[in-house]
């Protein structure tokens, strides 16, 4: 007997109209300003490149944060659907790092890539810039 599969979300409310909306504001306002300006864009991404993670913090010192920009380009990244995401594999313990692609399902299995890193804070940044043309992409901005 076959099973009739359902056709998707048709409401709002299914397709998650609500946090879409709310999430394409934040972008135009807060985010794509920044990106859209190629000296703001490439500060941002040369910030990123510097202290991929964050800085670490020194004795007496508080320790340096990402600019607002950054963090809350970061953020934005982070929240991408998990079916695609680009994640850090460590192939050789703390030695060589390669960007691995998610199945998006619990199980699946990790497409690992050919693109291999010395370092996590190289692979980190090769992940940012992935997303972040993804996101340039998505607005139509030119990269």
């Amino acid at each position: 007997m076959a099973t009739r599969r359902h056709p998707g979300p048709t409401t709002a409310l299914a397709r998650d109209y609500g946090f879409t909306a709310v999430d394409d504001y934040d972008n135009r306002m807060y985010i794509l300003p920044h990106l859209r300006d190629p000296a703001s864009r490439a500060r941002i991404i040369a910030e990123h490149r510097t202290h991929p993670r964050g800085a670490a913090a020194q004795p007496g010192v508080k320790p340096p944060n990402h600019s607002p920009e950054l963090k809350h380009l970061i953020d934005k990244l982070r929240m991408t659907p998990q079916a695609g995401k680009h994640t850090i594999v460590e192939t050789v313990p703390w030695q060589e790092y390669a960007i691995g692609i998610l199945p998006g399902r619990r199980g699946g299995v990790v497409k690992i890539t050919k693109e291999r890193y010395r370092s996590r804070e190289d692979a980190e940044h090769a992940i940012f810039l992935k997303r972040l043309k993804a996101l340039l992409d998505q607005y139509g901005i030119e990269s």
